[in-house]
């Protein structure tokens, strides 16, 4: 009932109305128009940077979608680069638009980590104001977490030249090196695109080397071992709904300082008592959020479960990209939840009802895998059905029992992968970095998509020990 009583609330928001849906890839869209036809949307348009690999969002309600064909170096460069052409589309494709809503009366809705610039003269729904956007910035969230009274390890930020770098993490090093976020400067950065793990005075050069390239600032930390994880909260006026965390598999590549962002699962259960105190976590940030800038909508902690327990290392303002995959197959659509909490247009939200029920959704229906850009796409999509054989995945013949199914595309940077674990078939409990590490090396070598090796970070929880 409590569902049903939320997809009433947003009937009302998105029902009877014209949207269009601005995105980076336009398979990544594809969730979201669906959801607002069985909303009651009366029509959709969708606008995109690339195409993307996946599903595309169905031609009967959404036909003649735009694609801007964005092409980009890396995965960031290509959000970076869809933000901008969104932002100053040209006047084809703003007649275009204007030939679907002629009196510019639809509302835009974004992507995730959208920067809020109007799209043809549109309005975005739901879009963060600038107070928010910049509490992503990994240089400035210590004092976030020393004024929330959330406890994290220690971190110093310095400007992007070798010397200082170094000097930082001679202080900070505890024996496995030191982890260099960088700043904004150039916008949203994710992906661990802009972190390098150092252990070693030549990966400090080439570090530095790049920072002083794309940044003015970095934080330097000590390194944690532990499994990479996420715990996520939605700011409501008078409560913060809390979830449970979620795995996130962040892959090492054997002697580098870069590392693999693969993606995200929710298989993994840390023990009771850090799925605790990692939700009180969420409930004493969103609360400070809320106070310090009038914060409303979803944000997600990401840090390390380590043996000193959970620490966080930085805050997105926004939904996380492991929250698509944790409420995958809710009856409710969480993006479009968000975007109508942030621009307080919700009647009647029952928060307290509304977490009770997501968390009891969360905790039944896993999901999850991982994922890699790759410099070549293939010239078709392809499929392939993935076998778990005790310690490695390897390809099965279509039909024949699959523990993953994977799928290769294009992406703006050229390739993309991506591989589900099937729940079922899946366990519960023990980290999945592994499997996803074992997976991609299979892919890898059946596509020849030259990943390298990469390998998974070490449970040193109670619950699952692997060290």
């Amino acid at each position: 009932m409590t569902l049903d009583h939320h997809r009433k609330l947003l009937r009302r928001v998105y029902g009877g109305k014209t949207w269009i849906v601005a995105v980076d890839v336009l398979a990544g869209a594809t969730s979201m128009v669906e959801a607002l036809r069985d909303l009651g949307a009366t029509s959709c348009l969708c606008v995109a940077g690339s195409r993307g690999t996946g599903n595309l969002p169905d031609p009967a309600f959404c036909p003649n979608p735009i694609v801007l064909g964005v092409e980009a170096p890396d995965m960031m460069s290509g959000v970076r680069l869809s933000l901008r052409a969104l932002a100053e589309l040209s006047p084809e494709v703003v007649a275009r638009v204007d030939a679907f809503d002629p009196g510019r009366a639809a509302r835009v809705l974004a992507t995730i980590f959208d920067d809020g610039r109007d799209v043809a003269h549109r309005k975005k729904f739901g879009a963060r104001p600038e107070a928010w956007q910049r509490l992503e910035d990994k240089t400035v969230i210590d004092e976030l977490w020393q004024t929330a009274g959330v406890s994290h390890a220690p971190a110093s930020v310095v400007p992007a030249r070798l010397g200082a770098l170094e000097a930082a993490a001679a202080e900070l090093d505890q024996g496995d090196g030191t982890v260099w976020s960088g700043d904004n400067r150039e916008g949203f950065n994710g992906g661990a695109t802009y972190v390098r793990w150092v252990r070693t005075p030549e990966q400090a050069r080439q570090a530095s080397e790049f920072f002083a390239a794309h940044c003015d600032r970095v934080r330097v930390m000590p390194f944690l071992e532990g499994i990479p994880c996420s715990i996520h909260g939605v700011v409501f006026a008078d409560h913060v709904l809390t979830l449970r965390p979620c795995e996130m598999i962040v892959l090492r590549k054997p002697g580098e300082s870069t590392l693999h962002y693969a993606r995200a699962a929710s298989f993994w259960d840390p023990p009771p008592a850090d799925r605790d105190a990692m939700r009180a976590i969420a409930r004493r940030t969103g609360d400070h959020l809320r106070a310090s800038v009038g914060y409303r909508g979803a944000f997600t902690i990401d840090g390390v479960l380590s043996r000193e327990g959970f620490l966080p290392t930085e805050l997105n303002p926004r939904v996380g990209a492991a929250l698509y995959i944790m409420t995958a197959g809710l009856p409710l659509s969480i993006p479009l939840l968000n975007a109508a909490v942030v621009e307080g247009a919700l009647t009647d939200p029952r928060p307290r009802e509304l977490e009770a029920a997501l968390l009891a959704h969360v905790d039944a229906h896993r999901a999850g895998g991982g994922m890699a850009v790759v410099p070549r796409a293939p010239t078709s999509g392809q499929v392939a059905s993935l076998g778990w054989r005790g310690d490695r995945f390897e390809v099965v013949a279509e039909g024949g029992d699959a523990d993953a199914i994977a799928r290769y595309g294009p992406s703006p940077a050229g390739g993309f992968v991506m591989v589900d674990l099937i729940a079922e078939r899946t366990p519960v409990g023990p980290s999945v970095a592994p499997r996803v590490a074992a997976a991609l090396a299979c892919l890898s070598q059946h596509w020849q998509l030259g990943l390298g090796p990469l390998e998974a970070a070490r449970d040193v929880s109670a619950a699952h020990p692997t060290a």
